[in-house]
């Protein structure tokens, strides 16, 4: 698991803290038994791709930041709706002027996860998504559609 995103309970813990949102008051904004958010601010599990996706919906805040790869929750940025993954991933692929293969092979990401990722069957893990960001070279909200 990536060092970033063994930040994401802290941040969570912050975010929930700085709204003054319950762990309970949480789990239902986010359609979840209360157990799951439990888990994330323990660290002992990672959010779904579309748990992650309400939740920094919900918070209004960077995925960059939740996941501590920036410092700042960026609350006043306008975020665009998040966009199917595929969309944004062959953009990104696109820009590296890499190779799916030479991607996929560098990353470790198993060709299978990146055939569905492309053809939008699936979304990443969390860890995934850091994965490629940093790959790619581009922000965790760049692959989300959220920021341009």
């Amino acid at each position: 698991m990536s060092e970033f995103v063994i930040k994401l309970p802290e941040r969570l813990k912050e975010l929930m803290f700085d709204k003054g949102v319950t762990a309970i008051k949480l789990a239902s904004a986010l359609d979840i038994n209360s157990n799951y958010v439990t888990r994330y601010l323990q660290g002992n599990h990672l959010p779904t791709y579309s748990i992650f996706v309400k939740i920094i919906e919900y918070f209004n805040c960077s995925a960059d930041f939740l996941l501590g790869l920036t410092e700042f929750p960026h609350y006043e940025t306008v975020y665009l709706p998040v966009k199917a993954f595929s969309i944004n991933f062959k953009k990104a692929i696109g820009a590296s002027k890499l190779s799916q293969y030479a991607i996929q092979k560098k990353t470790g990401i198993s060709w299978a996860s990146f055939h569905f990722w492309l053809k939008g069957d699936r979304q990443p893990y969390v860890d995934s998504l850091v994965k490629l960001a940093d790959f790619l070279e581009v922000s965790v909200d760049y692959l989300l559609g959220r920021v341009d």
